[in-house]
């Protein structure tokens, strides 16, 4: 895990301070030195902030304020810390349409989070989700959960043994039952792999993981192979993960010439039948990708994009601030078997080769994309799209970013909304449906939401693109809550007509693992909620996701996510519905005659999910129609009370 040392170095834009890192303890991968096209990364220099893009046509983006309505809680959790850097896909849609979710948990503050493992929720074919759960899967601890599903419909899910290495692997009986049977998988004595992410074509799964390093007297060191110390290594396995014909191998070209360090959490993973995609992203590397078409037998590197100093050593002036990605990526394979790679952009600094260490931009906020069938790298959003007070720039708080001044925060604190040596807009989270559309989402601190210490929340964005790549939307706002952190967005790969997505939302801004001062006591352990939501994909390439004002008139449509569940019942059912503007939705139940025998009411909904409760106390045995009302439109379903 890198170490980071924040100094208030300077300003440039809007208040961007530069951090310094000591390369002694950064994982910090050298990019190749052949330059590509892809290392040019064109940057507006007449944006205002110098974001990377001139600020498109301002949309007012109005919070829903605390209302939590609009968003089903699946799960929640005392530790904060859902990954380091890159964000895995932790959603997983089954065949039928269900959907599997996971997450890193904690049920108890204790020190040390003895009891981490990975959090399990599973929502039904008809929508329902089961009651929110805080409890891990595992009867030991483990960390950075992954989730997938076999070819059977049974669930996994891989976390790592922190203490001694490898994986714990956890499976279940079927779709909808509990992962409950542990094993213990990838051991590699004496060193640690750890950091998994896997990604998995029915039985066959893919698994990329690092390795953590310690000095304490008797422990190994984490491995050097091929020049590159604790590299990342590639698993697989074809049965489901009984056995593993390939474990913790090099993959191709993985060496020296590129880079020293393998990198924590800074590696993504996809598969798309035979097809499979790795990339590696780390500040001063560049961004590299391994494409395999045999379903992980042979792999092929792609320079994807470049460092202009790489192989950087520590002792080479860098005054010109090039630009390099900050170690949060994402790739997904289209339905053609092309690559599609996110990542957030950073800037580096280096005025004094006197010693191993180097600064970087960290409010600095740009959204990255690369596409292997037109080998371009294109900026598809800035921070300018969440300016809040109209100048066209999204300007952060110190705390935010760098060290806190004195005057009503502490002073001496480093930080308290920083998010390890990520820039501001980062974690690329993607999801592609059956028409080839391009979904990303991203997390983003937002101007003028700020906490009592003076940091910004965050919101989680999102943007389209239906061409493949070739242009992305305008950026879209998709929690919007005042006074919350919502950040570690995670996406369901398949959209089937809705982006699904789950995240952390905390009460303080930052998070407790990296930003709690032992002295100040400022970001205390506090319960961390999970949060899912089902957005529709017309919303999204309509545009209007980001105008959520309940001053709007309600003539918007209501849309039915699934059928009601359960479905027959005796007493009452629940609807998931997603209301497109904010306002009142009517719900009127007729018997088979077509007689009205029940209206129920529900005033001042706020634009999102709902799950509508619907009361069969009163009505007898037989099937039913009920109709969905909202502003002028509606919808109807049946359902059968016993």
């Amino acid at each position: 895990m890198k170490k980071l040392y924040v100094l208030a170095i300077s300003v440039f834009a809007a208040g961007l301070a530069t951090a310094q890192v000591s390369l002694s303890s950064v994982s910090a991968n050298q990019g190749d030195p052949v330059l590509t096209s892809q290392s040019k990364v064109l940057i507006d220099k007449a944006d205002n902030g110098g974001f990377g893009v001139a600020p498109k046509t301002k949309k007012t983006v109005t919070a829903r304020g605390l209302n939590q309505k609009n968003f089903i809680r699946i799960g929640s959790t005392y530790y904060d810390l859902q990954t380091n850097y890159a964000m895995p896909h932790r959603l997983a849609m089954h065949a039928d349409g269900a959907i599997s979710a996971a997450w890193t948990t904690s049920t108890s503050d204790a020190v040390g989070f003895p009891g981490r493992g990975s959090g399990y929720n599973f929502r039904s074919a008809a929508g329902k989700w089961q009651p929110s759960d805080s409890d891990r899967v595992e009867n030991v601890r483990t960390g950075w959960a992954n989730v997938g599903v076999l070819a059977n419909g049974s669930v996994f899910t891989i976390g790592h043994d922190a203490t001694s290495g490898g994986f714990y692997m956890t499976t279940s009986s079927s779709a909808s039952s509990r992962p409950s049977t542990v094993t213990n998988i990838l051991k590699e004595p004496p060193y640690k792999p750890i950091w998994a992410r896997t990604a998995n074509n029915g039985d066959v799964i893919h698994l990329i993981c690092s390795y953590t390093d310690s000095a304490a007297p008797g422990e190994a060191r984490a491995p050097k192979r091929n020049g590159v110390f604790a590299p990342m290594v590639y698993s697989r396995s074809k049965d489901g993960g009984v056995t593993w014909d390939k474990q913790h191998t090099s993959l191709p070209g993985f060496d020296s010439t590129l880079t020293n360090n393998g990198g924590a959490d800074q590696y993504t993973i996809d598969v798309r039948g035979n097809t499979v995609a790795i990339v590696n992203a780390d500040m001063m590397q560049g961004v590299i990708a391994w494409k395999s078409t045999d379903g992980g037998t042979t792999f092929t590197r792609i320079i994807v994009d470049t460092f202009r100093y790489a192989p950087w050593t520590g002792k080479q002036l860098m005054n010109d601030t090039p630009y390099t990605n900050d170690g949060t990526c994402d790739v997904i394979i289209d339905k053609n078997n092309n690559l599609h790679v996110f990542w957030g952009l950073a800037r580096v600094l280096d005025t004094d080769t006197s010693d191993q260490s180097y600064s970087f931009y960290p409010a600095y906020q740009n959204m990255m994309h690369w596409s292997e069938a037109t080998d371009k790298t294109s900026v598809i959003a800035s921070g300018s799209a969440f300016d809040s007070d109209g100048d066209g720039v999204n300007k952060m708080e110190q705390s935010t970013y760098a060290a806190l001044a004195s005057g009503a925060v502490p002073s001496g604190m480093s930080t308290v909304a920083r998010l390890g040596n990520t820039s501001c807009m980062r974690q690329p989270s993607s999801a592609i449906d059956a028409n080839g559309n391009l979904f990303c989402l991203y997390s983003i601190p937002v101007e003028l939401d700020i906490s009592d210490l003076g940091a910004n929340f965050r919101d989680i964005g999102i943007v389209y693109s239906t061409d493949g790549g070739a242009t992305w939307s305008e950026s879209q706002n998709v929690t919007q809550v005042i006074g919350k952190e919502d950040d570690f967005a995670s996406t369901c790969r398949v959209a089937d007509g809705f982006v699904h997505m789950h995240w952390q939302q905390d009460e303080i801004a930052g998070t407790n693992l990296q930003n709690n001062s032992a002295n100040f006591g400022n970001h205390p352990v506090v319960l961390n909620l999970i949060n899912y939501q089902a957005i529709p994909v017309s919303e999204i390439l309509a545009g209007t996701i980001g105008i959520a004002s309940v001053d709007q008139p309600n003539t918007g449509d209501v849309m039915v996510v699934n059928q009601n569940y359960p479905n027959p019942f005796s007493s009452t059912t629940k609807v998931l519905i997603y209301l497109t503007t904010p306002g009142d939705v009517t719900v009127e139940v007729r018997n088979a005659m077509g007689a009205l025998v029940q209206t129920q009411k529900h005033s001042g909904l706020y634009k999102g999910n709902h799950e509508l409760v619907i009361n069969a106390d009163t009505l007898s045995s037989g099937v039913y129609t009920y109709t969905l009302i909202a502003g002028g439109s509606s919808v109807s379903k049946t359902m059968m009370v016993k």
